[in-house]
């Protein structure tokens, strides 16, 4: 079983002093995480020489989180993506939300779960946070609770686990927002990174970043990831998706049946070795490519920038309750959400 250490964070802009949860395993690996957003604040794994490697883009301090605008690690709700125009109607009834990008809403509004302190527990090598939202945070209705477990065994899978429940209808939609460099956190670009994504279909996008309902085709574009190919290079095509998004922000649509665990992405750091594999029982695969990111405080006085990390955000379809014809992200009443998503890490073997 994997062992967890404690160690001081700092103290948040309130004066509560903030601690860090590392889950070491036996094989020296471990993840960070913290209790502002219940996020991860690194994962570092053996390369393909031993050496341990911090594979995910974030802060030095506490600070960094609380000011920072990328979600780093962050657990996001109660909805992950962009609702239009911060406005949807449930049960007859209009809700209005924060406007925090655009003309839109992003990620759960300006005081999101990635903004709040969880509590915390330790469950026999798990870190479990936890999180009651009351109703009308950020205009969402209904009080509800929220659950993530992370699990780090000794196979380098990490799993985390979400549910929550709410006495009204509501809208959830959790996601965890790690920016993943397969070659380390520092290394400025996600070139010498390979991709692949178990999705034949995409969602398209307007100029606002909000989906058009249209379910686009992979095959013959740059979105085709069936088969392993260069990230950076498929950033280069040309698309007028990719000019609107600036790279890739878009969700890629699992094959897979509802609430299954299955395999939906793959990505190897060629200098590392590094491979991540992500499974989900989400039926979408957003990949964000770090399009809006400039940050000269990261990690160990790393520098980041556009294009320095990718995130595998799985999740439900973006603002689902203005489209109709997708699978909603509404929550019932008294009925629990319950998803699970596995990040596993292994050494690219060169022989396959």
């Amino acid at each position: 079983m994997a062992i967890i250490t404690t160690h001081p964070f700092g103290t948040d802009k309130n004066g509560n002093m903030v601690n860090c949860y590392s889950i070491i395993n036996k094989n020296g690996a471990s993840v960070t995480l913290s209790s502002l957003g219940a996020s991860v604040v690194s994962i570092k794994v053996p390369d393909k020489n031993g050496v341990m490697t911090d594979v995910v883009l974030g802060y030095d301090t506490l600070e960094g989180y609380e000011k920072g605008t990328e979600y780093f690690g962050a657990t996001v709700g109660r909805c992950s993506g962009r609702i239009k125009k911060g406005s949807f109607s449930l049960n007859r009834k209009k809700y209005s939300l924060p406007i925090n990008n655009g003309n839109n809403h992003l990620h759960g509004g300006f005081d999101s779960f990635s903004r709040k302190m969880w509590d915390i527990k330790m469950d026999r090598g798990d870190v479990v946070f936890t999180l009651l939202s009351p109703d009308g945070d950020e205009g969402y209705p209904g009080e509800m609770k929220v659950t993530v477990r992370y699990t780090f065994d000794d196979n380098n899978v990490l799993t985390i686990k979400y549910s929550a429940i709410s006495d009204q209808d509501t809208i959830c939609n959790l996601t965890n927002h790690s920016y993943f460099n397969l070659n380390g956190h520092n290394t400025a670009s996600i070139d010498d990174t390979l991709l692949s994504i178990n999705a034949s279909k995409f969602i398209e996008l307007n100029n606002e970043l909000i989906p058009t309902g249209k379910i686009l085709d992979t095959e013959n574009t740059p979105f085709d990831f069936a088969n392993k190919k260069s990230l950076s290079e498929a950033l280069k095509e040309d698309h007028p998706q990719l000019t609107t998004a600036k790279g890739f922000d878009h969700s890629f649509i699992s094959p897979k049946g509802k609430n299954i665990l299955s395999f939906m992405a793959s990505a190897t750091g060629l200098k590392s070795g590094i491979t991540l594999d992500c499974y989900s029982t989400q039926p979408i695969l957003h990949l964000y490519t770090a399009n809006y990111v400039d940050t000269d405080n990261g990690k160990n006085r790393a520098c980041y920038k556009n294009y320095s990390g990718f995130c595998m955000e799985a999740q439900g379809y973006p603002d689902a309750v203005n489209q109709k014809a997708f699978p909603s992200t509404i929550l019932k009443a008294n009925t629990e959400y319950k998803q699970t998503t596995k990040f596993a890490f292994s050494v690219f073997d060169k022989e396959d």
